[in-house]
């Protein structure tokens, strides 16, 4: 299990590079795995951002972009 500021800061990469713009999964996991934290952090904290409604897909269909949502700008601003 990985220490919780480790697990904030991936949330905080993650959050912040969404906020810059709308990515894919695998070019969010690349952007945040390269400045902090390994691939099987990544899916946890995503799997977490998502089910939490921090992170949501900007359409249905199912190669969309994922977007930060209000819940998730409101989280980054308290990180």
């Amino acid at each position: 299990m990985r220490k919780l500021h480790e697990r904030l800061r991936l949330a905080k990469i993650v959050l912040a590079e969404l906020k810059k713009r709308p990515l894919g999964r695998t070019e969010l996991e690349k952007r945040a795995v390269r400045q902090c934290g390994t691939h099987s952090a990544f899916e946890g904290i995503f799997r977490w951002l998502v089910q939490g409604g921090y992170v949501a897909k900007s359409e249905k269909r199912h190669r969309a972009p994922y977007v930060i949502t209000e819940k998730g700008l409101k989280l980054l601003e308290g990180l």
